[in-house]
């Protein structure tokens, strides 16, 4: 099938925060990835992406939760180095977000959708039970694997929840 044809849309705040967040920090070598930049097939668009961004406009670029547990909102973002064309996760935390509290997640990174994991228990399918103590970042692929980032304590682990 085509790809679907990018729709040129005004970013969202969330976006505009980030990608200002990024280009303070980085002089503008990353951002938050388009949906140009995705390039989905129209199938996997229409199915896995367009129910979901009804309701969640950045959905599935940007992911917001208590990602490190401290009582404090953080957002993931999926974004691209434009300088290498690689992906990653970066996680900034914050409330309000700091440039200067980013991290980055750059296994198994490709063009995927980011959503909040509820804290709680967690079953990995090779990491048995974790108790998280705050929300994870699930990364899902299309018709592919998926897996959880959560915080341990002092960094992201992974925990692989499909196949």
């Amino acid at each position: 099938t085509k790809p679907v044809e990018p729709v040129t849309t005004v970013p969202s705040a969330a976006v505009t925060e980030i990608n200002t967040l990024l280009a303070n920090k980085f002089g503008g070598t990353m951002a938050v990835i388009t949906d140009a930049d995705a390039n989905w097939m129209k199938d996997e668009f229409d199915y896995f992406i367009a129910p979901k961004r009804k309701e969640q406009p950045d959905y599935p670029y940007i992911a917001k939760g208590d990602f490190n547990g401290d009582g404090q909102e953080d957002v993931a973002a999926l974004v691209k180095d434009t300088g290498k064309g690689n992906y990653q996760v970066a996680v900034i935390f914050g409330a309000p977000l700091d440039k200067n509290r980013i991290l980055f997640w750059t296994e198994d990174i490709d063009v995927c959708a980011l959503s909040t994991y509820p804290k709680g228990p967690l079953e990995g399918m090779n990491s048995g039970k974790v108790n998280m103590k705050g929300d994870g970042i699930g990364i899902e692929y299309y018709e592919k694997s998926s897996f959880v980032l959560y915080w341990s304590g002092s960094a992201f682990k992974r925990a692989w929840t499909g196949d």
